[in-house]
């Protein structure tokens, strides 16, 4: 069973993505700030990451600058997820390696899983 670990700070949100994962048979685990997204990569090892950019104590653009420091959890996949949209953010966040940023917004949760599950 492929893991995503979901680094999202709006627990509303956090939970409706994870329901929608789990009924698609995926195991979920999730976390609310940058650092505990980093900890709980190198705890679960997950197939894929789905990030928010605004987060509590450190940014999604911070998770993935740690990340790509840490050689065990540099090559999971990592798809942004959030509602700042922003250009140069964008820009950083798949200079910085993110396959994909969406914006919340612009999908329902059916639309956003499509989208993620190429990379798994």
């Amino acid at each position: 069973m492929k893991k995503i670990l979901i680094i999202e700070d709006e627990k509303m949100l956090s939970e409706m993505y994870k329901d929608k994962f789990k009924k698609e048979g995926f195991n979920v685990v999730t976390a609310m700030t940058c650092e505990d997204g980093i900890e709980l990569a190198k705890e679960e090892e997950p197939d894929l990451i789905v990030l928010d950019i605004l987060l509590p104590r450190g940014s999604g653009i911070s998770f993935l600058k740690s990340q790509k420091e840490i050689s065990s959890i540099s090559s999971i996949p990592v798809v942004v997820l959030s509602n700042f949209d922003e250009p140069d953010t964008k820009r950083e966040a798949l200079a910085l390696g993110a396959k994909e940023y969406l914006i919340k917004s612009n999908l329902d949760p059916s639309q956003t899983l499509e989208r993620i599950k190429k990379y798994l």
